[in-house]
């Protein structure tokens, strides 16, 4: 099932770069040009992440964003908000909290979209592993046998599988990558 996302920015460079990083069958891509349809509409799509200009016409990404948040159904949703280099952020407003991440434009396509992948996968992940042991004040898995207290470290076990997980992620999204373009390659070069 794809992720569905919204990108919502004015810009047609930006929609354009959006939508050649946010390709299906990975992405579905919904794409707004100012906040008021954004925020009208956001429910609905029932997104798995948004890219928020901070600059939207109409309601600006400030707004959108606390709106967004204030939203039972879109308040846990990952939230990336955009921001011109050359653009200064409101002098009366302090920085926008609501955001999970603010990504500077322009900015390199695959890292946003790494961005948002790795939002998505820490909001909506397990809070545990299935394989975490129950531990009983003993030391003592729930109905199992003992376990050396080195090896009973729960977090530190957590954050080595899941760098794990990640590392086996990127490495098989390369080869997909690379298999596809060879593929791509080898045909276009055909008569």
């Amino acid at each position: 099932m794809p992720y569905r996302i919204i990108v919502a920015d004015p810009s047609p460079s930006v929609q354009k770069a959006a939508q050649l990083v946010f390709t299906e069958p990975e992405f579905r891509l919904s794409v707004f040009e100012d906040g008021a349809s954004l925020v009208e509409a956001a429910a609905d799509l029932r997104p798995d992440a948004l890219v928020v200009s901070l600059t939207l016409p109409g309601r600006d990404g400030y707004e959108v964003g606390r709106i967004l948040r204030s939203r039972k159904e879109l308040a846990a949703i990952p939230l990336v908000g955009l921001k011109g280099t050359f653009e200064s952020m409101d002098a009366e407003r302090p920085a926008p909290a609501e955001y999970d991440e603010v990504v500077l434009k322009p900015f390199d396509s695959e890292r946003l979209a790494a961005v948002v992948r790795e939002l998505i996968a820490r909001k909506t992940g397990p809070e545990s592993l299935p394989e975490d042991p129950v531990w009983s004040p003993a030391g003592v898995p729930a109905g199992g046998t003992a376990v050396p207290p080195a090896a009973a470290s729960g977090p530190e076990v957590k954050a080595i599988v899941h760098e794990e997980i990640i590392g086996m992620e990127r490495e098989i999204e390369k080869r997909v990558r690379a298999s596809v373009l060879a593929e791509l390659k080898e045909w276009m070069s055909k008569p």
